[in-house]
């Protein structure tokens, strides 16, 4: 009986001690993932503040103030700078803010870097900081840690008792801010679409934008307010409207998704954009240049007379907001039964309006739109002549 009860107390006495060696291995286990998980939040954490940095800086790259030719750009690149510094710091990473250093050299290897990426949506296309292709920036790369000299390194809380305090985490956060050219108009969105029903020839609205352009310069948008005023920008203006556009009885306004011509249908449009559902009366419910010839692509538009008085009160509502208009090649027939052979949408901004007396004008200036309902072209790396923003994250 007393082998029967040494073996007993032999296989209680083992079974101690696989306890104890399989309770430390759990607790190890334990204490792991508790650091890696800490690790793992402080890594998310940090990805937030550079993504939400970068996006924030690049969108400041989209400043209207880039339409001029003549403007400095360091105002506009210590903007985005700032910007981008200030998004990541309002993102606590376990905590407490990420440290961020200025950057104002840009140097590659700053916090927070200014540059050029062609192709945003290549992983391979280079992000590009040289100070050469400065006029073209388009993107801001932040990089967010926690390290020794960035606000101190991750704490571990276990791995302490085998000598490790912690780790440092790094995350990069690249945003672009693309310029494009606008190829048109989509219902897809569910939104109405922020395309006047005004027609601008293509050569008026050529020697608006050329760079040697002597239009006159007379109104300034403040970018801070969003407010216009009398005086100067730097940005080149051109009359919209009315403009004897060779159609008797026409004025450059056309039909868009509607054969309703009254100024209310007009009224609408220049107020409160085209609707999807005048979108929808296109093939595939897009307005783009989808007819072509010898000259490249186009589509027609019918005039519509529009009535001066009526639609005032409409432009005037919407001076200083961004919008795009349809540029017009040729054109033939009379009020409306006038054709317009649009082939090319371009963004502006309605400065003023006057319809008293004589002359009565609307005038614009090149702009830039992030207009949802847009159907982005070509990339454009000359900002001057305006365009449609899209930000993204690129890397």
């Amino acid at each position: 009986m007393r082998r029967h009860a040494d073996a007993a107390e032999g296989r209680r006495g083992a079974t101690l001690v696989l306890s104890a060696v399989m309770m430390t291995a759990i607790l190890g286990f334990v204490a792991l993932a508790v650091d890696t998980t800490v690790l793992a939040v402080a890594r998310h954490q940090l990805g937030i503040s550079a993504d939400a940095g970068a996006l924030a800086g690049a969108s400041a790259l989209a400043d209207e103030r880039r339409l001029n030719p003549n403007m400095s750009l360091t105002t506009i690149f210590t903007s985005a700078q700032s910007r981008a510094q200030q998004f990541v710091e309002q993102n606590e990473v376990l905590g407490q803010p990420p440290v961020i250093v200025s950057n104002p050299f840009n140097a590659p290897n700053g916090d927070v870097v200014l540059g050029y990426i062609a192709d945003p949506m290549n992983p391979a296309s280079p992000f590009l900081s040289d100070a050469s292709l400065a006029a073209n920036f388009n993107s801001v790369q932040v990089r967010a840690a926690r390290s020794e000299e960035r606000g101190g390194i991750v704490p571990a809380f276990f791995a302490r008792a085998i000598g490790i305090d912690g780790a440092s985490v790094r995350v990069r956060g690249t945003a672009t801010a693309m310029n494009y050219s606008i190829a048109g108009f989509s219902s897809e969105s569910s939104q109405n679409a922020d395309l006047l029903p005004i027609v601008l020839d293509q050569e008026a609205y050529e020697r608006m934008i050329s760079p040697t352009s002597s239009n006159g310069d007379k109104y300034r948008y403040d970018t801070d307010t969003g407010q216009v005023a009398s005086g100067t920008d730097g940005i080149p203006e051109s009359v919209l409207y009315p403009v004897k556009s060779g159609s008797p009885g026409n004025w450059g306004t056309v039909n868009i998704g509607t054969t309703n011509n009254s100024t209310s249908t007009l009224g609408a449009q220049i107020r409160y954009g085209v609707t999807p559902q005048q979108l929808s009366r296109y093939p595939g419910g897009k307005l783009t240049l989808s007819q072509s010839d010898s000259d490249g692509p186009y589509v027609m538009l019918e005039g519509d007379p529009g009535i001066s008085a009526g639609i005032k009160d409409d432009l005037t509502a919407i001076i200083g907001k961004p919008r795009t208009i349809p540029i017009y090649s040729e054109n033939s027939g009379n009020g409306n039964n006038a054709q317009y052979k649009v082939v090319d949408f371009a963004a502006v901004r309605v400065l003023s309006v006057n319809f008293k007396g004589n002359p009565k004008y609307v005038i614009v200036q090149p702009a830039l739109t992030r207009d949802p309902t847009a159907i982005p072209g070509e990339v454009q790396t000359n900002w001057t002549a305006g365009g449609l923003i899209r930000l993204n994250l690129s890397r």
